[in-house]
């Protein structure tokens, strides 16, 4: 994937998986906050210039003492057991968020979709909780009775 891809910007190329096969920035960014990641940098004739090293975004011990914590995908409402989670920073790498303990959460496949994807936001309060906001674009239907 490329920055301009990873940061979302507009008129940005696709990202393509190794069989080439494309896929959004949004499934790119979603698949960031729990993987591993080389850096590989490019030159103007797209010939390699600098390989990084490989990082694990969230560890082992981390990934362990996340499930420790919070037993599940911290979505209201979600009983998904941690075997069925993904990590997630709470605030984006690319919106400023850092890697600390205290800023990453698991949540299910599902869920990480809903806020990648789907724009759904995770607001994390002063005591742990985790509050949801549906994206502007979304709405409700309410029946109205007779007047």
């Amino acid at each position: 994937s490329s920055v301009e891809t990873l940061l979302g910007l507009v008129g940005s190329p696709a990202a393509e998986t190794e069989f080439s096969l494309p896929i959004s920035a949004k499934t790119v960014e979603r698949w960031a906050c729990d993987c591993s990641l080389t850096r590989v940098l490019l030159d103007s004739d797209s010939q390699v210039i600098d390989v990084g090293r490989s990082k694990r975004v969230i560890s082992g011990s981390r990934r362990r003492a996340l499930e420790a914590r919070d037993g599940g995908c911290r979505w209201p409402g979600c009983d998904r057991s941690p075997k069925w989670t993904e990590g997630h920073h709470v605030v984006f790498w690319a919106h400023g968020g850092d890697g600390g303990f205290e800023n990453q959460i698991l949540l299910c496949h599902r869920h990480h979709w809903m806020v990648h994807e789907g724009n759904w936001q995770l607001i994390k309060t002063a005591d742990g909780d985790i509050k949801t906001i549906r994206p502007p674009d979304m709405f409700s239907v309410h029946a109205r009775g007779p007047d």
